[in-house]
């Protein structure tokens, strides 16, 4: 049992790469040429590390976006369980469409990643310019994101009667963990942007 949950996760691991490894392969050599420097080869030139790392990140985190927005869905799903259950707890109705809004933002801000990556790896100059800019706001929307996330969950867990047993099951394992996850990723990829773009100055 432990051995078929460990193969699928790593099937699922492998199924998510596909994608942005395939652009990544195909935009990369593309701009080897932008990143020439004295005394380096064809065959050696190349992005930095930190460039490469995160534009893949960046195509990774990006192809998310879409189907992230399943988990708003799913929390107008369980508005209307609610609803028609009678369970019509404002707190819990608060929790609920808080945490969609808390997804909807997470994709958005996904969305944006796949052409930065692009232009990460085409050395950009305005890109490389605006990136510390937007590696702070990015850092700071996802912090409150995943902040917001973790006081929901610790609520959920720690004040009696704060949502019913059967919601706070559902929205801590369809919506919560999946938000801090995903956002703890994106913090990361926030985290080396600015990094980035000093290498991609230099």
């Amino acid at each position: 049992m432990r051995f078929g949950i460990t193969l699928g996760i790593v099937a699922g691991l492998a199924l998510v790469s596909l994608l942005p490894t395939g652009l990544f392969l195909y935009v990369e050599p593309r701009g080897r040429r932008l990143w020439a420097r004295e005394g380096d080869t064809p065959s050696t030139r190349r992005a930095p590390a930190v460039v490469r790392g995160t534009a893949w990140l960046s195509f990774l985190l990006g192809q998310l976006a879409i189907p992230w927005l399943l988990i708003p869905a799913l929390c107008g799903g369980l508005l209307y369980l609610q609803a028609r259950l009678g369970l019509w707890k404002p707190v819990a109705m608060a929790s609920t469409a808080t945490l969609g809004v808390f997804a909807l933002v997470q994709a958005m801000l996904a969305l944006r990643l796949i052409p930065l990556g692009v232009r990460l790896l085409m050395r950009d100059e305005r890109c490389c310019k605006d990136a510390p800019a937007r590696a702070r706001f990015a850092a700071m929307a996802n912090g409150a994101v995943l902040a917001g996330a973790g006081a929901l969950g610790w609520a959920m867990g720690n004040v009696p009667k704060f949502v019913h047993p059967w919601l706070g099951t559902a929205l801590e394992w369809g919506v919560l963990r999946p938000e801090m996850i995903f956002g703890g990723a994106c913090l990361i990829h926030a985290l080396v942007l600015a990094q980035c773009a000093r290498t991609a100055r230099t």
